[in-house]
């Protein structure tokens, strides 16, 4: 019964929203409440707080897989 591991999870994750980047991203938090396995469809939801601060949940069927913040000075101040 394989699950994907956390730290996979949270590299794709991070190369999803924010491509191209070319600057140090800072996750300040990551928790994984349920486990995602091989095959699962992963929906990825991001919304930014203001500055350079990113928040992220991904889920599997409506079941929360990982949610997180992360900073990234790079990026310009939301409206």
């Amino acid at each position: 019964n394989p699950i994907i591991p956390g730290a996979v999870l949270l590299s794709e994750t991070v190369l999803a929203i924010v491509p191209g980047v070319d600057a140090p991203l800072v996750v300040t938090s990551a928790k994984f409440p349920h486990p995602a396995r091989p095959g699962d469809r992963v929906v990825i939801e991001v919304s930014r707080s203001g500055g350079s601060e990113i928040r992220f949940s991904c889920s599997v069927e409506g079941k929360s897989v990982l949610i997180g913040q992360m900073s990234c000075p790079a990026l310009p101040t939301a409206p």
